[in-house]
């Protein structure tokens, strides 16, 4: 089975058109600022997405132009600002900046991405928050096509702070059992070949064919990597397909995890008007 998240993600934009038309009538427009410190120009294309996901459902968006001397203050500024219902810190920051400072300085109930220390710390104690998107869409895109996490052995190989650590907490909070994989994991496609969920984030082009994967899993492809101007996974689709069933890149978590983030927006504008 193929598994896309072109469905799911409607669904919720749909959902957040009304949600946006509504809150319109009653004279508040859900406002999203990206505060970009430095050229990238990966975060530029990142923007250039979250910019037309905005403009589809009817979320003013905007870039705020920053540096490392005022980056602190343009968030506390943010914070307060009324108008304004979420914040993302786009990463990368420029060498010299404490990511973490910046990230403790954001409202957490503006923080839409999930990232503050306070967002995080809720997850791990399976606290209703602002989690982070791409974890979230691995949880709804699985919840979507129904596949049972209750004593599942589930592998992930990834441990960032945005997708593996607290995508394995909210699958603990589902009752599976999680394996974290990473670098410096021995023997890791024994692993893989043991899981009967596979979340490939790594971020290394087709690492996972058919020959790490257990007949019958279920595979999720958190992978986006560029090869010869396209656009692949980390999994190896065509061979993973036929023997398990896997999530498309793209057309898969992506998709979601956008809806997601505008999701996102929204609650933190009605989070913010109470």
């Amino acid at each position: 089975m193929i598994l896309t998240g072109a469905e799911l993600s409607k669904a919720i934009k749909d959902e957040v058109k009304k949600k946006v038309n509504s809150l319109k009538a009653e004279g508040i427009t859900p406002a999203l600022r990206c505060v970009v410190s430095s050229d990238d120009k990966s975060t530029e294309v990142y923007l250039n997405s979250i910019k037309r996901n905005c403009e589809k459902v009817g979320i003013d968006f905007a870039k705020i132009l920053t540096d490392e001397k005022r980056i602190i203050e343009d968030v506390k500024a943010l914070n307060v600002d009324p108008k304004i219902s979420g914040v993302m810190i786009m990463h990368p920051v420029p060498k010299g900046v404490d990511e973490i400072a910046v990230l403790e300085t954001l409202n957490p109930l503006k923080d839409v991405e999930g990232r503050t220390p306070q967002n995080l710390g809720k997850v791990l104690l399976g606290v209703e928050s602002f989690t982070p998107c791409t974890a979230q869409a691995v949880m709804e895109l699985l919840k979507y096509y129904k596949v049972d996490l209750k004593g599942a052995n589930v592998t992930i190989v990834g441990r960032s702070t945005t997708v593996g650590k607290p995508l394995a907490l909210m699958m603990l909070s589902e009752h599976a059992t999680v394996t974290v994989c990473h670098s410096k994991t021995r023997d890791l496609k024994e692993k893989t070949k043991s899981a009967d969920v596979l979340i490939a984030a790594v971020g290394r082009a087709r690492m996972f064919d058919a020959d790490w994967i257990k007949e019958g899993a279920v595979v999720i492809d958190v992978g986006i990597n560029v090869v010869d101007g396209k656009v692949v996974g980390d999994v190896d689709f065509d061979s993973v397909s036929k023997k398990a069933s896997v999530s498309k890149v793209p057309g898969g978590v992506g998709s979601v995890t956008s809806a997601i983030l505008m999701r996102n927006v929204v609650e933190a504008s009605l989070l913010n008007r109470r």
